[in-house]
């Protein structure tokens, strides 16, 4: 894994949404630089630019590129770090890291969650996030060594930055039993109606039922760190999990989508934390159970049981069985609750 200088480099923002964007690095002739591109499984997700006018603002200084700065908290986890891994090696060179803006929401500057993530991270190393098209005086371009895909895995030298500095400072503080709940999420986020039944399984169970969203990032994961067991559907909070926790720690992942769509996330998991995790895949019915919404029933709880259980998750004898007639009731009134709104 390389870093390559780059003297009056330019950097192209993207001109639009979508999954595919024109953003990158150009050389100072106007050449664009592969290598500065953000990869997703097997395919570049930002790609040459069409727009290459003239030059919008100027960045003096020494500069590492960051790459495009996500929005969302899984994406900018995974992709918006996956080139800080020279920052230590740099830092008393370094003016700071750079970010293009990956859409017009990003405000100037960094969103809340954005900067409290980077300083775990990188400590108090600048951070610039450029929206025009802007001149470095010298760009630091490196490989990307983490994402989407295969890379998951991350590059040795990646999991190496990430076991020395993130959150080192951290304690670990919190309960040896841990689930972590999207119920507060909403439907819209990939959830399922009457998600809340699964929580209030979990705390039955012994676990204390955390919503992630409602905490600070040292929060988060200062209780990933003082969990034994940990038990969620899969989501983003589960790579924060496994950027800190270490074996003989155990995680299981309940799928509430197909094999496919979180197999990054489970290579994350397994190679960072050094255990894999119980994966249980309990969709009882492919898709949508409700017109555009899923309901939690679409969930095998029985199977759930089960495979927590032999996974030393439950205590042998909890009684884990199908969704309740109750149960099958408030998910019915839950269902009905959101629509009328």
């Amino acid at each position: 894994m390389t870093c390559r200088e780059v003297p009056a480099a330019i950097i192209v923002p993207p001109a639009q949404g979508g999954l595919v964007q024109g953003c990158g690095v150009l050389d100072v002739d106007g050449r664009y630089l592969p290598r500065g591109a953000t990869w997703r499984r097997e395919k570049a997700i930002t790609v040459e630019p069409q727009r290459k006018g003239p030059v919008e603002e100027h960045l003096p200084g020494r500069w590492l590129w960051g790459g495009v700065l996500f929005n969302h908290f899984g994406h900018f986890q995974v992709e918006s770090t996956a080139r800080l891994w020279p920052v230590p090696g740099l830092r008393d060179k370094l003016s700071g890291v750079v970010f293009a803006a990956r859409d017009q929401t990003q405000p100037e500057g960094l969103r809340a969650f954005q900067a409290d993530y980077l300083r775990l991270l990188i400590g108090d190393v600048p951070v610039r996030v450029v929206t025009r098209i802007t001149q470095v005086d010298h760009l630091d371009v490196p490989g990307q060594a983490f994402g989407l895909g295969d890379i998951a895995f991350g590059t040795r030298v990646f999991r190496r930055f990430v076991d020395t500095h993130f959150a080192r400072d951290i304690r670990a503080e919190g309960p040896e039993r841990l689930f972590i709940s999207r119920a507060r999420q909403g439907v819209n986020k990939g959830g399922f109606v009457g998600e809340e039944i699964l929580d209030d399984r979990m705390a039955r169970a012994g676990y204390e039922v955390f919503h992630p969203e409602r905490h600070d990032i040292a929060t988060q994961v200062a209780r990933y760190k003082a969990a034994e067991r940990v038990v969620g559907l899969d989501g983003s909070a589960l790579h924060l999990y496994a950027m800190v926790a270490k074996a003989p720690q155990w995680a299981a992942v309940i799928l509430r989508r197909n094999r496919g769509a979180s197999r990054s996330l489970r290579r994350h998991m397994e190679r960072f934390t050094g255990t894999a995790p119980l994966v249980i895949e309990a969709l009882a019915r492919v898709g949508y159970s409700h017109g555009k919404k899923r309901l939690i029933s679409a969930l095998d709880f029985a199977a759930i049981g089960t495979e927590l259980m032999a996974g030393g998750f439950l205590d042998q004898g909890v009684d884990w069985g199908p969704l309740s007639a109750e149960e099958e009731a408030w998910v019915a009134d839950a269902l009905a609750r959101l629509e009328a709104r």
